[in-house]
């Protein structure tokens, strides 16, 4: 008798502790779902780094509009700043919203100015429309949800 006791004693204990789970706010789940954005630009960033430091390698006198060592630059440096904000967000630190809203920002300002300077075709001129496109989505979206009011509470 005591020990179907202490078995029901132990299953609704194991009830209250699930139903006492830390759920996440829609506001988090919207600033999740955002680093893991930045994480997956962050990661596509080393990717182009390991990329171009392969082809530099193999392809040293490949003629280029921009240097092979500047693209892994840029990819590096990107990557490791996408990264760190992804990880700021996901812990929902302030600098972390801060951050994301400051290297989103000046991503695509460097991205702008790449095409300018080192776009050499008439495809890469003529796929400008849609990278705007999608430079203001990207701009939109993370602007708009780290400024919604509700969002903004998760970093106090």
């Amino acid at each position: 008798m005591d020990l179907l006791r202490l078995e029901e004693q132990h299953l609704e204990s194991q009830t209250l502790s699930s139903k006492h789970k830390k759920r996440f706010a829609a506001a988090q789940k919207w600033v999740i779902a955002l680093s893991l954005l930045l994480l997956a630009m962050g990661l596509a960033n080393l990717g182009k780094a390991e990329m171009a430091l392969h082809y530099d390698g193999r392809l040293p006198d490949l003629p280029l509009t921009a240097p092979l060592i500047y693209l892994a630059a840029m990819g590096g440096f990107w990557g490791v700043a996408f990264t760190f904000c992804a990880v700021g967000l996901i812990r929902f630190r302030r600098w972390g919203r801060w951050g994301a809203l400051a290297t989103v920002t000046l991503y695509e300002i460097h991205v702008w100015i790449n095409h300018l300077l080192f776009d050499a075709n008439d495809y890469a001129r003529q796929t400008r429309p849609r990278d705007m496109a999608l430079t203001l989505l990207l701009l939109a979206l993370v602007w708009g949800l780290l400024n919604w009011p509700s969002i903004q509470k998760v970093f106090e």
